[in-house]
């Protein structure tokens, strides 16, 4: 299934505030199902939207940076493991645009340009990974034969023992 790869920071802005916000929690909704399946290789499963709701409740926003968090760095490993460099390196620089961006005013902006962005590279790799599967190349078997060496012996000299 091929997935967005155009989604963008002006859209998400325009949609959040026609919606009273509704449009983030799609977004977020949209983000972990699409992330576990771009990103099914590492065996990991993001939490949904109920979920994410609720323990952000519960610990009062605390749960909705550790997601953010672990998505992003789902994607940059992602993005890593095909040799490329992803636009927020890890959730570490995620959470700092969001948090501490917050003293210069547009960090939360940043922290969710690069968030949308991040998110449209994998969808995108992982399109042309299924218009153009890559041939996975299963190394051959080779067994080694026994080499047999020819030594030569070196006698120690007379006179130079170590015991002497």
């Amino acid at each position: 299934m091929e997935f967005k790869t155009n989604r963008g920071l002006l859209k998400y802005l325009i949609f959040s505030f026609l919606t009273i916000g509704i449009y983030g929690l799609y977004i977020i909704h949209a983000a972990a199902k699409e992330t576990d399946e771009t990103c099914k290789e590492d065996g990991k499963n993001t939490k949904g939207l109920l979920l994410y709701i609720l323990f952000s409740i519960i610990t009062l926003g605390i749960y909705a940076l550790i997601w953010s968090y672990n998505i992003v760095e789902r994607w940059a490993k992602f993005i890593r493991n095909r040799n490329q460099t992803p636009r927020l390196n890890g959730g570490g620089m995620y959470i700092i645009w969001l948090i501490l961006g917050s003293f210069i005013g547009i960090g939360p902006l940043v922290a969710q340009y690069l968030f949308l962005h991040t998110w449209n590279d994998v969808n995108e790799i992982h399109n042309k990974e299924l218009t153009h599967p890559q041939v996975e190349v299963k190394p051959i078997e080779v067994k080694e034969q026994p080499q047999i060496v020819d030594a030569e012996v070196i006698e120690p000299e007379e006179g130079n023992s170590e015991g002497e």
